[in-house]
Order: C-alpha cells, then sequence, then structure tokens
C-alpha cells in the first residue's frame, strides 16, 4: 500500500520541529520526500522524535536548570519545598515582596509574588532577560527585563 498523498508526521528541516507532512515519494516502499503542512517545505523523509528503531533508546533532553542540581551543584532540585519553606519563615514582616512584571529587571534575592506560583525567591540572575526563581514547587526559569 502506497503511502504517497497520505499525511504523516516527520521532522521539518526549516520548522525544526515534529509535524504534520504530505508523502511526495517513496523508494523501495519507504518514504523518501515529504512536504510540510505548516510551511510548504519539500525535503527528504526524517523520522519525527517520537519515532524509533527498534531497540533505540534515547534519553531526553532536560534543560539544565531542571537536571535534578541546582546552579551552584549542591542542592538537589526535591529539597525545592523544604529550602522554600526555610526561607519563607525567615521572611522578615518589613521585607518588600515586589509583584512580578515581565518587564521589570530583579536581582538574586529579591522576592517577588507571581500571580500563578506565589511568593518566589530570585536565585540567580541567569542573563539579562533570565532569572531562577525558587517558588513552593519548584525552581522556575522565569523571564525579565523585556521591553514593552
Amino acid at each position: 500500500m502506497s503511502l504517497v498523498g497520505k499525511i504523516i508526521d516527520a521532522y521539518c528541516t526549516r520548522c525544526k520541529l515534529t509535524l504534520a507532512h504530505v508523502v511526495l515519494s517513496e523508494m523501495n516502499g519507504t518514504v523518501s520526500q515529504v512536504e510540510c503542512k505548516t510551511c510548504g517545505a519539500q525535503h527528504l523523509y526524517r523520522r519525527g522524535s517520537t519515532e524509533r528503531k527498534t531497540g533505540e533508546k534515547r534519553k531526553p533532553a532536560t534543560p539544565s536548570w531542571r537536571s535534578g542540581v541546582s546552579s551552584s551543584g549542591r542542592k538537589p532540585v526535591g529539597d525545592t519545598a523544604m529550602l522554600w519553606e526555610s526561607k519563607h519563615q525567615a521572611l522578615e514582616p518589613e521585607t518588600p515582596i515586589r509583584p512580578y512584571d515581565i518587564h521589570d529587571a530583579y536581582v538574586s534575592r529579591e522576592v517577588i509574588r507571581h500571580p500563578v506560583f506565589g511568593v518566589g525567591f530570585v536565585e540567580r540572575v541567569v542573563s539579562e532577560t533570565r532569572m531562577q526563581v525558587l517558588f513552593k514547587d519548584a525552581v522556575k526559569l522565569m523571564a525579565m527585563n523585556t521591553p514593552e
């Protein structure tokens, strides 16, 4: 049964994502050329990342800030609730808690209040527009200092 004209999932070389593609041609019963339904690019067929050869295993990529160890390399992420609780209890009543705004700049050791995640402690400023914030459930990479 030919797959030409059928829609399959494939890796798009232009979009850099696994998306729906139309099969354009086959060689020896194997899909060879496809066209991306999103951007229209025609290219050689590349398996989607979810399709694997039998017995092939792949470890999913994990961002370094979610790898189970903090940036300092000393405290496991599983301890975030305990760390957050100790920082929250040590918080002085007069300590200012800034409402989180994606357009504001922050520095380490500031305390913020996020509308969804609640009170958070700025652990580290990663770049001019990113910071790691300790919330009760997790350390999250948050955007900051973005132009309006």
